[in-house]
């Protein structure tokens, strides 16, 4: 399974932004948003937007092979 993924804002500063996951979940036992912020190294209480292919999603959704997930960090503002 391969998965493009997009991290925006201050998520991981200092890091790369795009990222390609590669990993050995199959459709069976597809990957579940939460795992794949771990294994990036996010902290999912920090993250305040999720989408999979633009559609938003939430932490336990499953992530489908050849998809482009996006992390987003809070919204602030006036």
């Amino acid at each position: 399974m391969t998965v493009s993924v997009e991290v925006f804002g201050q998520l991981l500063p200092g890091e790369e932004r795009c990222y390609t996951l590669t990993t050995d979940y199959t459709n069976e036992d597809p990957m579940k948003v939460r795992e794949a912020a771990l294994l990036l190294g996010l902290k999912p209480e920090e993250v305040g937007l999720i989408t999979i292919n633009g559609v938003q999603s939430e932490m336990d959704d499953p992530v489908p092979s050849d998809c482009r997930l996006c992390f987003f960090p809070y919204m602030s503002g006036g």
